[in-house]
């Protein structure tokens, strides 16, 4: 395991719908599930043209790695903060041969 290069902060936060006291739902509630140190793998950044406009929007799209075993399953519903934005998960891929690190593909969420 790299433990060196995990230099960046990331919070996994699910979304779910809020009841009030008295039993009003209210609008979907952010909670952090998990938080962890993660090795910044590649931030590929995507170009892609929006065809009324004509105007091209990057996206990113991070890839972390984290340590294998992290105690709770990570759901693939979950969002990603990181450096204060949300990225949804595209991919969930842990090394069961080595069994060191898990690696998690991204996209930014609009």
């Amino acid at each position: 395991m790299r433990l060196t290069h995990m230099t960046e902060r990331i919070e996994f936060i699910s979304k779910k719908p809020g009841v009030t006291e008295f039993g009003v739902p209210t609008e979907e509630e952010k909670t952090t599930e998990y938080s962890c140190w993660a090795e910044l793998l590649n931030t590929p950044m995507r170009e892609f043209r929006d065809p009324s406009t004509k105007v091209g929007i990057r996206k990113e799209s991070p890839n972390f790695a984290i340590k294998f075993e992290i105690g709770i399953p990570i759901d693939s519903m979950w969002h990603v903060i990181w450096r204060g934005k949300e990225y949804g998960i595209d991919s969930i891929d842990p090394d069961y041969d080595k069994r060191n690190v898990t690696k998690i593909a991204c996209k930014a969420v609009e």
